[in-house]
């Protein structure tokens, strides 16, 4: 039995090594420009055992994606202050151009339900809105949003306005992600919700 643990270990790790390795060269390169021995080449691996563990380019992307979501995104249980850093990190996204790139191609593939990315996308979307709407919550906890705010609601509206916002500014003209955002952050949650604590 421990060898098989053993084993599964060792796996999880190539795994992990193949898909840090795919993040980075997205980030450098964006996902077009990357090939399958790239990813090898630099996780020391040969494409085989890339496509051993990831079959198609696809399972590939969607693992560097939760890899970047993991290094990157709040995780449920540290949601304090998510309602306050979204528009640092929408104006920081935007500046890192292949991620959301990546994100937003294999997004509208997986609105079809029999996608493969679409559980990815689904479990990705209920965390970040337990993230906000445990911030917003909170933030109702200490009287800087109003109690009658649907904080649930409030949250389905801020992720796809900072989604919706960075559509926008990916087909250009730039404008003002981080200003357009916290605009809306108060119109939603009202005038102190960004106020400092």
């Amino acid at each position: 039995m421990a060898e098989k643990r053993g084993e599964y270990a060792k796996s999880n790790k190539r795994r992990e090594a193949l898909s840090a390795a795919a993040l980075n060269l997205v980030q450098v390169k964006g996902h077009r420009n990357v090939t399958v021995s790239e990813v090898a080449q630099m996780a020391g691996a040969s494409e085989p055992t890339v496509f051993y563990h990831f079959p198609t380019k696809e399972s590939l992307w969607i693992s560097a994606l939760k890899q970047f979501d993991d290094e990157n995104i709040r995780s449920v249980g540290h949601e304090a202050g998510a309602i306050a850093d979204m528009g640092r990190r929408a104006e920081i996204g935007v500046r890192r151009p292949h991620i959301p790139l990546l994100y937003a191609e294999m997004a509208g593939a997986a609105v079809d339900r029999e996608n493969p990315a679409n559980p990815y996308f689904q479990e990705r979307m209920a965390r970040s809105l337990q993230v906000i709407e445990t911030d917003i919550q909170r933030l109702q906890d200490i009287g800087k949003v109003p109690a009658d705010v649907d904080a649930h609601v409030a949250a389905r509206v801020l992720l796809a306005c900072w989604e919706g916002l960075q559509f926008q500014w990916q087909h250009g003209p730039e404008f003002d992600i981080r200003a357009h955002l916290e605009w809306n952050i108060r119109a939603v949650l009202g005038p102190d919700a960004l106020t400092p604590q």
